[in-house]
């Protein structure tokens, strides 16, 4: 989750703008609050902190992270609350209060700016001393630093922080996303509001009028009010710029007659798309008053080409971020060689940029070693792209993989869409399964690993792109080379580093350990589970004595049936499904070949280590049966293997 730390003077401007971002942000950011005249922290740390004023940031600075990004925000005035200043009369002397007397002068210049100047403001601060003891104080939000003389207090409620801030806000955190199109409609809602109020209330509608037009004058957004004829009455400098006209040229007629608005009716209130100038605008349409249609309508206008572009960026590094390889080399369990060899040997290919080929049956973890070799490698903080060959028609592999323009084929995405190399830039592509590539589509796929660049279906720009690519594949190559199905040149392109993920078969010591780590998974979800030591004691015998043509993938399924059927007790032999399952273990015949050389590799590793070790402590080690022990054991020293020796030496490997 990302964090935000907010930094004021005082407590109740924290918590205000707190507030607002939280109903702006919902749980999707953790919102930190901080005041300088209370719970002020050092070493402030956050994805961002945005800092409330100017004087507070002199004070903040120097206990904020310097590697903390820091906002300092732009406040406005709060709309809802504004029309009880219009109910005072003109030249009334006020006190306008704040916790910092530069914030008072602000806020007092804002309101006079919006045409709130009526009022004769009296700017005070906690600490000034010469100043005139007046019965009427107004506050944006700080009504307990009101001096005893005042008698009437309004409170207008905290400077929110204006729609500019909010934006970059969104933008540093990078959750700049399609909501953010209306952001600024809805911060519309206010002058709205002010504009309907101001049609309903005839006593003071020329102070409204002037507040109003300042306002509209200001905002970001282009304003257009037409009567309940649809002829313009408002059409403010913004909507000037937007429409290419002057305001003096279309007041009085009619909004059907501006470019792009022929299609605006009240039928389409909230939120409506239409193109102005070239360019993409979001309209905002509102009754002046739901029951009176007399009184016309307002329309805002926003032109957020400047809001695509942050999203198109967004959604870039939204795209890399997804392309993450969660996997290291410290989720591949193993203790048997087969699997540290290739650990080694895939630790040293990380730090290479050469092309890697990837072989094994399928369910050996292929993808998991691609995954943790990105991560060792100097790529690592770039993306991990994952593509399945075998998952793909032709068509789709090469838009996907290359890209599109727009309108380059039927139903292509408007504005085109990257490829995924080049959402690899500087990155892995690992290409899964790259066996059952279709032949005319590697072609293609060996122009771009030699040219090193990208050229988007419908497309004319050729893009370089910086990528490392792992492939894999369960298929003989050579055979398929041999049948014409797979290039040869394609096939020496990709095996420059070959390397083979061992299937469980040849792995039979890691058996147990990775299901031991799949119970102790599975069981977290289970009540009165056993130790996974335990749990397999009554079947270790059979895990070993099968081939397991299904690899880890296949392990894994086994140890979740058997958990769903016996979660609580070592399950028993008759409940393996048939191929697990028999009835007594032949330790003289093949099936148990790899359970004597298990028994073996053990006896041989306590002797290097001059450790003792007899028939029940491997038995235990091992997590076999004991009579399964004691049979194997008969067998290796029948045949010269070992010798079985009374003491403390235990059992010893014959020496050739």
């Amino acid at each position: 989750m990302k964090s935000l730390a907010i930094v004021s003077q005082g407590k109740n401007t924290c918590l205000a703008l707190q507030k607002q971002l939280k109903n702006l942000l919902g749980t999707r950011v953790s919102i930190l609050g901080y005041y300088i005249d209370g719970n002020m922290a050092d070493n402030i740390s956050a994805d961002v902190v945005v800092v409330s004023g100017k004087h507070s940031f002199k004070e903040a600075l120097p206990r904020i992270n310097p590697k903390c990004p820091i906002i300092l925000a732009r406040r406005a005035i709060n709309y809802h609350e504004v029309d009880q200043l219009f109910d005072l009369p003109a030249n009334t002397d006020v006190l306008l209060v704040n916790d910092l007397f530069s914030s008072a002068q602000e806020t007092i210049a804002l309101l006079t700016a919006l045409g709130i100047d009526h009022i004769k403001y009296h700017p005070y601060a906690p600490g000034l001393k010469d100043y005139p003891r007046l019965k009427i104080a107004i506050t944006p939000g700080e009504v307990d630093l009101i001096p005893s003389c005042a008698e009437q207090i309004i409170n207008i409620k905290t400077r929110v922080i204006d729609i500019t801030t909010l934006t970059e806000i969104l933008q540093k955190l990078s959750i700049l996303d399609d909501k953010a199109n209306y952001l600024s409609a809805n911060y519309l809602r206010d002058i709205i509001g002010l504009i309907k109020k101001s049609k309903s209330s005839t006593s003071i509608s020329n102070k409204i009028k002037n507040q109003l037009q300042t306002i509209i004058n200001t905002v970001h957004d282009g304003i257009i009010a037409v009567d309940n004829e649809k002829r313009i009455s408002v059409f403010n400098p913004v909507a000037e710029t937007l429409f290419g006209l002057k305001a003096i040229e279309v007041i009085g007629k009619t909004i059907d007659q501006l470019p792009g608005c022929k299609t605006l009716t009240l039928s389409s209130e909230n939120e409506t798309f239409v193109k102005v100038n070239n360019h993409h605008v979001i309209v905002n349409v509102a009754k002046v008053h739901e029951e009176d249609p007399e009184l016309g309508t307002v329309y805002s206008f926003k032109d957020i080409s400047e809001i695509q572009r942050l999203e198109e960026e967004l959604r870039r590094k939204l795209v890399s971020q997804l392309h993450v390889a969660r996997y290291t080399f410290a989720h591949i369990q193993g203790k048997s060689q087969e699997i540290k060899h290739t650990l080694e040997l895939a630790r040293k290919m990380a730090v290479s940029d050469a092309p890697i080929l990837i072989l094994g049956e399928s369910g050996t973890g292929k993808e998991l070693l691609a995954q943790s070799i990105h991560n060792a490698s100097p790529r690592k903080s770039g993306p991990f792209v994952a593509v399945n060959f075998a998952a793909m028609t032709e068509n789709l592999l090469e838009s996907e993989l290359f890209g599109y323009e727009e309108g380059s084929f039927t139903g292509a995405r408007k504005g085109g869409s990257a490829g995924l190399f080049e959402q690899a830039h500087k990155g892995t592509i690992f290409l899964d399964e790259v066996g059952d590539a279709p032949l005319p589509f590697q072609v293609k796929l060996l122009r771009v690993l030699q040219e090193k660049q990208v050229r988007r279906i419908g497309g004319s720009r050729i893009i370089p792109i910086d990528v490392r690519v792992i492939t894999a594949t369960n298929r003989d190559l050579k055979k398929l080379i041999a049948k014409n199905i797979f290039r040869q040149d394609l096939y020496y392109r990709l095996n420059v580093l070959p390397i083979k993920m061992p299937s469980l078969k040849d792995r039979k010591a890691d058996i147990l350990l990775l299901a031991e780590k799949f119970y102790d998974v599975h069981c977290r979800r289970q009540e009165n589970a056993i130790p996974s030591d335990m749990y397999f004691r009554l079947i270790a015998s059979h895990f070993f004595s099968y081939d397991w043509p299904g690899n880890i993938r296949e392990l894994q399924n086994v140890i979740e049936y058997l958990v769903t059927i016996s979660p609580s007790r070592p399950p028993s032999p008759d409940m393996l499904s048939e191929e697990l399952h028999s009835d007594t273990i032949n330790v003289h015949g093949n099936g148990c070949h790899d359970i004597h050389s298990l028994i073996l590799t053990t006896i041989a590793k306590c002797n290097e280590q001059e450790t003792s070790i007899g028939r029940r402590s491997l038995a235990a080690a091992l997590a076999l049966p004991e009579s399964v022990v004691r049979k194997s054991l008969t067998c290796l020293q029948q045949e010269g293997f070992i010798q079985v020796t009374k003491g403390r030496k235990g059992l010893l490997v014959s020496k050739p």
